[in-house]
């Protein structure tokens, strides 16, 4: 392998983004996807794509083998595909790293889900995991497997992502589709967001950088869900959303996700502080 050839798993919104910036910078990227639609998108950022549909030896033991670094962004699309999307990716790739004796190193895209409610307290990488739900216990079981291949010779980074936005997820889109409708809690809860931007950033500093462990991706901001609510209702002339108590809460627990460990080497956020209207932004 002449070049650096990297296999991205599970490329929608990050990692097409991600694949678009290591393609510029000279890797030989293959990128795969289970929508045979999205194959011509792909071709623009990567130098392969492949369909990629289930969780099967005979299709991921040729990556491992042909590139040296694994970028693992896999999605569920519902809550109900969390075991086959996450665990079941997680254990066949121990699977094969068992088998193979071929270490690669590996970056993972977690979420800051799995810590849980901690009553709105500041969590960092070493605070304990909290998150009761079926889905959280699946992305910290899946945390606990990709670790378990540095014993097996492997370089693994986690990266906990919080709640992302960016283009196509725009926050005034988000309010509008709340028109008329009750937002369960009361708003009090505490946000934790990244842009896409500091995303991307943040997986290619660590491909760069051979940052090892786990590390927490959100910004600086963290304004209660109700604040942040009426900054975009004012700045985009929106009706302010309702709120009701009586509804269950349906966002991960309520904290506030320290990102100094990242900062600590030597990352910068392009957007530490919120960007309402980040269209205009580079």
């Amino acid at each position: 392998m002449d070049k650096h050839h990297i296999a991205i798993i599970g490329c929608g919104y990050i990692g097409t983004e991600v694949a678009a910036l290591w393609s510029k910078k000279g890797y030989h990227i293959t990128a795969t996807t289970r929508h045979t639609e999205r194959l011509t998108e792909l071709s623009h950022v990567a130098q392969k794509s492949v369909i990629l549909k289930g969780i099967d030896e005979e299709e991921m033991a040729p990556l491992i083998s042909a590139n040296k670094t694994l970028l693992i962004t896999v999605a569920a699309d519902n809550s109900d595909h969390y075991e086959s999307a996450y665990l079941h990716t997680a254990q066949l790739l121990r699977h094969l790293a068992l088998q193979m004796d071929m270490p690669r190193r590996l970056i993972y895209t977690s979420s800051t889900s799995v810590y849980g409610d901690h009553k709105g307290q500041w969590v960092d990488e070493g605070s304990e995991l909290l998150a009761e739900s079926d889905q959280a216990k699946i992305l910290m079981e899946a945390e606990r497997i990709y670790l378990s291949l540095q014993e097996l010779g492997w370089h693994v980074t986690i990266l906990r992502l919080a709640e992302i936005y960016g283009p196509g997820r725009e926050f005034s889109h988000k309010v509008k589709e709340m028109k008329g409708y009750s937002i369960p809690g009361s708003g009090d809860q505490y946000t934790n967001m990244a842009h896409q931007a500091d995303i991307v950033a943040a997986i290619d500093y660590s491909l760069r950088h051979h940052l090892e462990g786990v590390f927490n991706i959100a910004d600086d901001d963290h304004q209660t869900r109700k604040e942040l609510y009426h900054m975009i209702c004012h700045k985009y002339h929106l009706p302010e959303p309702k709120w009701d108590p009586t509804l269950t809460e349906i966002r991960g627990g309520n904290k506030r996700v320290s990102n100094h460990k990242i900062k600590g080497e030597g990352f910068v956020f392009r957007h530490p502080h919120r960007q309402l209207d980040y269209t205009t932004t580079a």
